[in-house]
């Protein structure tokens, strides 16, 4: 199917199917004038296109932030407030207002809520397994993870709550089941940096990424490790950390909604 409509990037997610380990399904959130959606995409390993499945969309759906991909067709999206004018938003933010929620798109080919009460749902991410979903609360400022039930709703089963550290995205170490955050050490020199950068600014938000590593029972939350620090200059707005394993060296991904470029770590130097 010939994609032809508005491409507006957000989150996106990546799904593998060991059932057939020669294609991925490409999930992004997509921000288009006639609604936010949840554009998919079939992606054949060895060539160099991704064929346009479906765009999805529903009236539950009008503030995505992050998608995560549970099959090629099912998937859980964050919607990380309740609030659709910029200065209502504003005020949801600067409060903290627990309004936010995450939905769910089932075999039916149908949304449904499946948490709520969330201060502004980020990023989120699966275990290996699927049996466990996190995901990053940036006003509260926490990482929760949920257990999913058949019918797609989310049980809250543990969380780990920040102190001076605002989490943005989330991503998962499959060969270890260990969470990596990406965040901000100054929330008000990153809104600045936000809506400076496009005239120029001097902000430079501090951002650190954080290791989580799950302990015996979820409701003792997670082991926190400070895996990099930084103070803006690495990557101004670092928003989202992830591993990659290359020649047996494994190093750190950092991407920012505000770059056009990523920053690539080892051993805790820049490369």
């Amino acid at each position: 199917v010939p994609f032809t409509h508005e491409f507006r990037v957000h989150g996106f997610d990546i799904y593998w199917d060991s059932l057939d380990p020669t294609e991925l399904t490409f999930m992004f959130v997509n921000h288009q004038r006639t609604g936010d959606g949840i554009s998919i995409f079939r992606h054949k390993i060895g060539t160099k296109y991704l064929q346009h499945v479906k765009t999805v969309k529903s009236p539950l759906l009008y503030a995505p932030n992050d998608v995560v991909a549970m099959s090629r067709s099912t998937f859980y999206a964050t919607n990380d407030m309740r609030s659709t004018s910029r200065i209502m938003r504003q005020i949801e933010i600067f409060f903290g207002m627990a309004w936010g929620h995450i939905v769910y798109y089932g075999h039916e080919s149908m949304f449904t809520t499946a948490a709520a009460g969330i201060s502004y749902p980020n990023g989120i991410a699966r275990s290996a397994d699927g049996n466990t979903i996190y995901v990053a609360a940036s006003s509260e400022p926490s990482v929760n993870m949920f257990r999913p039930a058949s019918d797609g709703t989310l049980a809250l089963v543990g969380k780990t709550v920040f102190k001076d550290f605002v989490p943005d995205n989330v991503s998962v170490d499959t060969a270890t089941g260990q969470v990596l955050v990406s965040g901000f050490l100054n929330t008000f020199e990153m809104f600045r940096y936000n809506h400076e950068v496009l005239s120029g600014t001097s902000a430079r938000p501090a951002a650190a990424v954080r290791r989580l590593r799950p302990l015996a029972y979820p409701r003792m939350g997670f082991a926190v490790e400070n895996v990099l620090s930084h103070d803006g200059t690495l990557l101004p707005a670092t928003t989202m950390a992830t591993l990659q394993t290359k020649r047996g060296v494994q190093r750190i991904l950092l991407g920012s909604v505000m770059a056009d470029h990523i920053a690539i770590c080892r051993a805790g130097s820049r490369i």
